[in-house]
């Protein structure tokens, strides 16, 4: 099962049902955001990894504060426990700031695009997604080495470009690798509808 999938899998259901509720939207439009999110995510921590020293980065973090236990904690997060959510959104605001910098706006625009969200919105959606996806790659690479944590994210990258093009054009987008933001917005409706778009909503709003 891809990265993706299992993600996907953890988000889905009462979670992603919890997750609307925090954030006030239609749970089928929040799995379109949590759909489109997810790739972003992921293709940004690919491409960071690539970077001088980046997959070092990367492992020491996650091996550092991101233990995965935060994936046991998401009913309390999205159901109700007010520390906990602010918390974990206060963390993902810092870890949005060093995966996408001044990326950040057309990833959100995206987001939006795809899923019809408001942009209030899906700026709460990312912080509360964002050390989410980290805690997940602490618990599925925990001492496995910066070199195996990184290329796993690369065979990632390249599955779902291979399985579905078109959300692969969106992640070379998003994550900087392609400046076209015209182009990024032009595609967004479009993003859901190929192999992989389809299977990780379906994950998600269990269909």
């Amino acid at each position: 099962m891809s990265m993706l999938e299992e993600l996907a899998g953890a988000l889905g259901g009462d979670t992603l049902g919890q997750l609307a509720g925090v954030l006030g939207a239609d749970n089928d439009a929040v799995g379109k955001g949590v759909a489109a999110a997810l790739p972003a995510l992921l293709g940004g921590l690919a491409r960071n990894s690539r970077q001088p020293d980046g997959a070092s980065q990367l492992a020491n973090a996650v091996g550092k504060d991101h233990d995965g236990s935060i994936l046991d904690s998401l009913g309390s997060i999205f159901g109700g426990d007010a520390w906990a959510q602010q918390q974990a959104s206060r963390h993902g605001e810092s870890i949005l700031g060093h995966l996408f910098g001044e990326s950040r706006p057309r990833v959100e625009q995206q987001v939006q695009q795809t899923s019809g969200l408001s942009g209030a919105v899906v700026s709460k959606l990312l912080p509360l997604l964002a050390p989410i996806v980290l805690g997940y790659l602490g618990r599925k690479f925990t001492g496995g080495g910066d070199q195996q944590l990184a290329q796993n994210l690369e065979q990632e990258r390249a599955r779902v470009q291979q399985d579905d093009s078109m959300l692969g054009k969106v992640i070379d987008m998003l994550d900087g690798d392609d400046d076209n933001n015209g182009g990024l917005l032009d595609m967004a409706g479009d993003l859901l509808q190929g192999q992989a778009g389809k299977m990780i909503l379906g994950q998600l709003l269990g269909r």
